[in-house]
């Protein structure tokens, strides 16, 4: 084999053929050498189909070392190509959303025939792909042309790229063809042989795997993606209120993470008439910012769907129903397809936030809908920051004997703010632990399932082995080398253990996930009969990352009656007091937490043995924005949030207890009668 040979093709080399016995008569040596032939011929299928699985497995090893769709495929391409020595190999992949149409995304060619790469094939009238993919198995045609029934469009591709003999396969994936692997022979006509059949099949199952593993590695990345824009956008509505970044923001990164060719924002003035405030475009498509994107043939109509929350998804401007106002309108701006999201401040109908898609039309995803509309309403929050903090400004501006009036002005709109943090805050932190303990959960209850049939299993096979024993104390030699590697004895002693083990270890991750439901409490939004216990411990499991560190918690809990109260809210109490003595007390502190009741009230302590809070600063602690921390390490808005849960909630009393050098003591005292 010369040394440009793939090494692929190394796995298919033959082997030396068996010689016959040496008989002392003609008939018996004829006869033998008859069963000598039928089992070289047994050998050399057996060889052939181990030697095919090895390949199947090299090349499976290959196209998954990456999570990238186009690496994934094209490597997939490439080796086949090499080991069955074809001119061109191609994998064409159903479009998102979209099963009625085929793109070709993965491709090798060898020489310079031409490529498809891109190219968008419809399934409908292609007689020939529509029998692939009602099929199991591979096709292969000697003369693709004289396949019956191709369509005048099928014959003149097959034409363009200059295809003789094809061998295909649908690539199916849980009951479904998710892609169509294909090869050519352009230089001549081919016959193709099983083995090179079943490699396809094999091939295109692995391809159909990787796929949608790499579909699901792209669907968490962009999940990601849309993470941290949203939290980018979040962050910066927190620390800025200038409007002009945070909304050049918005539609720079719309448009980088949709991938599309422009990203607007339209604002109403009078009358429904507007225009484009807003904008981020691509080359080399024209700005619309200022007169040329304003919209006369917006009606009421229009804003009044808007106005009550629409979300319109045009995928083809020419196929929407519009009218011939808005088709010129939306020509002039070179629009194809867009996707359009309300901006409402309240009630009223603010603008639009839009993405364009220029080069043509585009099938919007659920997804993009979802990402769009919860910008839209961040978008809204800042504007409506902005104008708040805009009308503060200008009455400063216009009378300074309104001081007082402005001031108050101010807090309202920090406590706004305070107050829209504190819900994001509870609402992501709760539904983050609720969705750790749901998928807990699962994967607990499919472990419980199964652990009663493994034990049942486990005990069944040792038992057969018992009996197996008893009944042949003197096993084969093979057998008994078996025994001795593999430590037989020693697996039947340890494998209950084993089950024994797993069981511990779901009743470990039941508790886990009854502690993190018990923290969050999405369901009980109202007030109902609490164990403050379970709060406390719920939000050390929470903190378990920092008490690792080596700090020490001393508990001191008394029998507490039940206190009515909202259970999440005052689980954020005791997770902001825990985390700000852990930061006091530091990696090697010590907390002590204290629980005690009268008649009329439960309290619980928390103590650090920190530095403590400076007697100067205690009255301020609580008041929002205030903190001690450096720039960058605190909000200043956790104990205002605790303060207002605990006082303004329900009624009680947050206290503040410290000397200098002596650490400080929190105490959360709640009514457990006359509670507001």
């Amino acid at each position: 084999m010369s040394p440009e040979t793939p090494w692929f093709l190394s796995q298919l080399s033959v082997t030396e053929p068996i010689q016959p016995f040496d008989l002392s008569t003609e008939s018996q040596s004829l006869r033998l050498q008859q069963i000598v032939d039928g089992e070289q011929v047994v050998a050399l299928q057996l060889q052939r189909q181990v030697q095919l699985s090895n390949l199947v497995s090299q090349i499976n090893n290959e196209i998954r070392s990456t999570l990238d769709l186009n690496e994934v495929l094209n490597s997939a391409c490439r080796i086949l190509c090499q080991v069955l020595d074809c001119s061109r190999a191609d994998i064409l992949i159903t479009e998102p959303g979209e099963q009625k149409t085929l793109i070709c995304q993965g491709e090798y060619c060898r020489r310079d025939y031409p490529t498809q790469i891109g190219n968008r094939i419809s399934i409908e009238g292609n007689a020939y792909l529509r029998m692939l993919m009602q099929q199991p198995r591979a096709l292969g045609l000697k003369r693709f042309s004289e396949f019956p029934g191709l369509s005048k469009q099928t014959h003149q591709i097959a034409e363009s790229l200059e295809i003789r003999s094809t061998l295909a396969t649908a690539m199916w994936y849980r009951g479904q063809v998710n892609g169509i692997i294909g090869l050519h022979q352009c230089d001549r006509e081919r016959e193709w042989l099983d083995w090179e059949q079943q490699l396809l099949e094999e091939v295109g199952n692995q391809v159909a795997i990787a796929i949608n593993q790499a579909k699901i590695y792209s669907e968490t990345r962009r999940q990601v993606e849309r993470e941290a824009l949203l939290r980018l956008v979040t962050n910066q509505i927190r620390s800025t209120l200038d409007l002009d970044t945070i909304l050049q923001t918005v539609v720079r990164e719309v448009r980088q993470l949709l991938d599309t060719d422009r990203v607007v924002i339209y604002q109403f003035f009078q009358d429904w008439q507007g225009s484009v405030v807003v904008e981020d475009v691509a080359e080399p498509w024209v700005s619309v910012l200022g007169q040329m994107g304003q919209d006369n043939c917006f009606s009421s109509e229009y804003a009044n769907l808007y106005q009550g929350g629409r979300i319109r998804a045009i995928n083809n401007i020419l196929q929407a129903g519009l009218d011939s106002c808005h088709i010129n309108f939306l020509r002039r701006l070179q629009v194809q397809a867009n996707l359009i999201v309300p901006i409402l401040i309240g009630t009223k109908l603010w603008g639009l936030l839009i993405a364009h898609e220029c080069c043509s039309p585009r099938i919007w995803q659920n997804w993009e809908m979802d990402l769009l509309q919860q910008l839209g309403n961040q978008v809204a929050i800042a504007i409506h920051q902005a104008e708040l903090h805009a009308q503060v400004q200008e009455s400063a501006v216009q009378a300074q004997a309104q001081a007082r009036q402005l001031e108050q002005v101010l807090y309202d709109l920090r406590t706004t703010q305070a107050q829209l943090i504190q819900t994001e805050k509870l609402s992501s932190l709760g539904q983050m632990v609720a969705g750790i303990a749901h998928e807990l959960n699962n994967a607990t209850t499919f472990i419980y399932a199964n652990l009663p049939y493994a034990q049942t299993y486990a005990d069944s096979m040792i038992e057969a082995l018992s009996l197996y024993k008893t009944a042949f104390p003197d096993p084969p030699d093979a057998i008994a080398q078996f025994n001795s590697q593999s430590e037989l004895e020693f697996v039947r002693e340890d494998f209950p253990n084993l089950l024994q083990s797993m069981k511990i270890g779901a009743d470990r991750l039941k508790e886990l996930v009854l502690t993190l439901r018990n923290f969050a409490r999405l369901d009980e939004a109202d007030r109902k009969p609490v164990d403050l216990h379970e709060g406390i411990e719920s939000s050390l499991v929470i903190l378990q990352h920092r008490l690792r560190t080596g700090v020490r918690i001393d508990k001191h809990y008394s029998a507490l009656p039940k206190v009515e109260c909202r259970a999440g809210q005052i689980n954020q109490v005791f997770l902001n007091l825990l985390n700000n003595a852990l930061d006091a007390a530091g990696s090697r502190g010590e907390i002590t937490i204290h629980t005690w009741h009268d008649s009329n009230s439960v309290t619980v302590s928390i103590r650090d043995n920190g530095a403590g809070v400076p007697v100067d600063i205690q009255a301020r602690i609580f008041d929002p924005f205030f903190t001690t921390k450096a720039v960058g390490q605190g909000t200043g808005l956790g104990l205002s949030i605790a303060h207002r849960i605990v006082v303004e909630g329900h009624g009680g009393q947050l206290r503040c207890i410290s000397q200098p050098g002596q650490g400080a003591e929190f105490q959360v005292e709640l009514p457990l009668i006359g509670q507001s």
